[in-house]
């Protein structure tokens, strides 16, 4: 990391002489509700879910993540016109540097989990403005801070109560069961065996929190203190113990692999200890459904869950009935 620091320190100065000898043009075009000029005129982006946001908002950007921009607008596609900026685990600093930005927007998950993407841009001299998407309130709240900071006030909060409308059905409908379904969420990113790849999920990841969110009980909140994103379970029998009534998998990167992976691990113990693998109550939720952050379609992730409850999804990967 020393080393990429040197050399991305080493390039700033490379960058930023051009910058000089470049003529910046603003892009920023789009909502204000006062008179104040835009903070920003030169954006780049490094996640879909801080792209759609901005497209919401009618603000454009010079630079776009180099995947999941055609879920926001095919537009983006246009590399004339985007410049390609990675993506959040990946940023293509140096691209990023050529565009000379006036700050670089992005979803927070990368530095919190390795804690190396603020420094990098610090090194290059390129403010960047993290968000926080690790669940849907945190979306939400997201989407206001943005509209504050790009004098979008008005058209956040249409979008954060356009939100709140399309999923108060689902809410009603899971709040009027009879009891809360008890849920342990399982959480598969392909690091080698099952034992070193599948986590349990509490409600400090988003695979985690949309179970809560949705009115049911994810089962790690209660067995730690805290909210806790990934745990490796060091303490088989307490999770034997909580009888989840259902298990939800997850996956991230390489979805055949790791659902081939859970295939392999329902027969064997610890697993099979548990009443949900014994009643054939474990369900894989879509990769396209419920990733790594929440997203505009969060809601159909919260249909899926119902739909699961009402029980019109058949177990383990089979979809619906």
């Amino acid at each position: 990391m020393k080393t990429k620091r040197y050399i991305l320190s080493n390039l700033a100065a490379l960058f930023v002489i051009c910058a000089l000898l470049a003529v910046s043009v603003g892009a920023f075009s789009g909502c204000s509700d006062t008179d104040t000029p835009p903070s920003g005129s030169r954006i780049v982006v490094l996640d879909s879910v801080s792209l759609e946001i901005l497209h919401r908002f009618g603000i454009d950007v010079i630079g776009v993540p180099s995947s999941g921009f055609e879920k926001v607008d095919a537009k983006y596609g246009n590399k004339s016109k985007y410049g390609d900026a990675g993506t959040a685990r990946e940023p293509n600093y140096v691209e990023i540097a050529l565009m000379n930005p006036s700050e670089v927007i992005m979803s927070d998950a990368t530095e919190k989990a390795f804690g190396n993407i603020k420094s990098s841009f610090e090194a290059l001299n390129i403010p960047v403005r993290f968000f926080d998407y690790n669940g849907v309130p945190e979306l939400k709240n997201s989407i206001l801070r943005m509209g504050e900071y790009f004098n979008c006030k008005g058209k956040a909060q249409e979008i954060v109560a356009e939100l709140e409308l399309s999923e108060r059905s689902i809410l009603e409908k899971i709040a009027s069961l009879e009891t809360s379904p008890r849920i342990l969420v399982l959480f598969g990113a392909p690091f080698g065996s099952a034992n070193d790849s599948i986590s349990f999920a509490g409600s400090g990841l988003y695979a985690g929190s949309i179970v809560t969110y949705c009115g049911a009980i994810n089962i790690i909140d209660g067995q730690y203190s805290g909210k806790q994103s990934l745990i490796k379970p060091d303490n088989w029998a307490l999770f034997i113990d909580s009888n989840p009534d259902y298990i939800f998998c997850t996956a991230h990167g390489d979805p055949d692999n790791i659902w081939a992976m859970y295939d392999s691990i329902w027969n064997s113990s610890p697993w099979n200890l548990l009443s949900a693998v014994r009643n054939g109550n474990v369900y894989y939720l879509p990769e396209s459904v419920a990733g790594v952050i929440a997203e505009f379609d969060y809601v159909s992730v919260m249909q899926y869950i119902l739909d699961i409850f009402d029980g019109k999804v058949n177990t383990y990967g089979g979809g619906y009935k």
